[in-house]
């Protein structure tokens, strides 16, 4: 070899060893980090869950879980599971009884064996044989602790729980389309056998109601109205206002309508309240409110779930949302009305006290204006509560000594006649009267100045 090929060769040599090697190495997302023992069936197991392969993958994930319980006797993961597992059978057997419930209404009429005459056998005594099937929210509120009991993975390798983990979600969806078929083919229009159809996709996606797009494929099988009686027992029987929210916009998606969470939580809140459940109806409205950047539309929702509490005879409540809502959002547009809510809240409470203490400022506020006289009205209820009768005087001059029509001054009118009658001052009590009754028709205190007119005109006082 000629000394320039040789020197050439040397050259090459020496930049190969200095040029480092690198090696890309792929793993699999499912593969377990370095010194851990891989088994391929785990990742087989994955792949086949991945690709849609359920059935496959159910099986073999069968077999790997038994065992698992070989390998770990006891082991407190597994063994939730398995009770899982037997709340997920039991879910089914008191579905299986509403559904044969359903079946004999269905097969009235059908021929039967007296029919074809034959002899009828002999009636057995069946009273209290039976037992009637759980109601659905008793099955979900039994079962709801261990479906929110996280499992403790203590010595596991980390291929194995996240084996666990798809195979336990796997088993799952399997089960809810096992309890959910024979209600579509029986009678998907009985309210009772749908609700305990859902106390299981409820239990499952236990604080996870983010994720209730993995359930669509439950959700599809029922018709809209059922899924109005799903959405409507996850909100006011399960108390999973999002879960309620994701089924009704479901519902909206799937028919091509546009979903409003906004007026969905609106239409909601009212049932809840209905219900009397007002603390469901404020986690709703704050939920939709989250979502919003519009201040006022933020306090109209907060509002709202301050009026369903009060609705329902909680005014403290009430009262402390709206002092919330002024701390908070000082420059909304509806400022005013929320101060005179507020105020309202507090003398229903009877907080006289409070309301004089809160309002003592307020009357000179600009943004309280629009709503100045019924802020003046609770100031005039408060101090006559409190028996401070001159300062009561003073205020409801104020109130009567222009033309008004807010319905708040035809109780002070009444009251400032009251007072002219006990003075013998017949000519003002009846001017008073009669502006309170021409003015506010229709009111409680018009309906009282119409008596007291009536019995001056009786007496022939002048």
């Amino acid at each position: 070899m000629k000394p320039g090929y040789l020197a050439l060769v040397l050259v090459l040599v020496l930049m190969l060893v200095a040029v480092p090697v690198v090696i890309l190495i792929v793993s699999s997302p499912h593969q377990s980090p370095p010194g851990e023992p891989v088994d391929p069936r785990y990742d087989q197991f994955m792949q086949m869950a991945e690709d849609g392969r359920h059935t496959e993958a159910l099986e073999l994930g069968d077999s790997l879980f038994e065992i698992l319980l070989e390998e770990r006797p006891g082991d407190p993961a597994l063994m939730l599971f398995e009770e899982k597992l037997a709340a997920a059978g039991e879910i089914a057997t008191v579905v299986g009884g509403g559904v044969r419930s359903s079946q004999a209404e269905l097969l009235e009429g059908v021929a039967g064996i007296d029919d074809l005459g034959l002899p009828s056998p002999l009636l057995e005594d069946t009273a209290g044989s039976e037992m009637l099937p759980l109601p659905a929210r008793e099955v979900y509120w039994k079962h709801l602790r261990l479906f929110a009991a996280e499992p403790q993975f203590d010595g596991w390798l980390r291929q194995q729980t996240a084996f666990y983990d798809r195979y336990c979600d796997l088993r799952m969806q399997d089960s809810i389309t096992q309890i959910s078929r024979p209600v579509i083919l029986a009678d998907p229009s009985s309210s009772e056998n749908v609700c305990h159809a859902v106390v299981l996709p409820l239990l499952v996606l236990h604080g996870r109601d983010d994720t209730w797009d993995r359930m669509e494929p439950f959700l599809s099988l029922f018709s809209p109205a059922m899924l109005d009686t799903l959405s409507r027992f996850a909100l006011l029987q399960a108390e999973r206002p999002q879960a309620a929210m994701a089924i009704a916009r479901f519902k909206s998606t799937s028919a091509g309508e546009e979903f409003s969470s906004v007026l969905w939580a609106s239409d909601a809140a009212e049932a809840c309240v209905t219900a009397r459940r007002p603390d469901l109806a404020e986690a709703l409205l704050c939920a939709a409110a989250a979502d919003r950047n519009d201040r006022d539309i933020v306090t109209t929702l907060r509002s709202k779930a301050a009026e369903g509490y009060a609705r329902c005879g909680d005014h403290g409540a009430a009262a402390r949302i709206c002092e919330r809502l002024l701390a908070e959002m000082p420059d909304t547009s509806v400022y005013g009305r929320i101060v005179a809510t507020y105020l309202g809240y507090l003398a229903r409470e009877g907080g006289a006290e409070r309301v004089l203490a809160e309002s003592e400022s307020i009357v000179q506020d600009p943004r309280c204006g629009a709503y100045l006289t019924q802020i003046l009205y609770l100031r005039w209820w408060a101090l006559r509560r409190l028996d401070r009768q001159d300062e009561a005087v003073e205020i409801a001059q104020q109130l009567t000594a222009q033309s008004n029509s807010n319905p708040c001054v035809a109780p002070v009118l009444l009251e400032r006649a009251i007072d002219a009658l006990a003075h013998q001052e017949y000519g003002r009590c009846r001017e008073l009267l009669t502006r309170l009754t021409q003015s506010f028709p229709g009111t409680d205190s018009a309906k009282r100045a119409q008596e007291v007119l009536a019995r001056l005109k009786d007496s022939e006082v002048e």
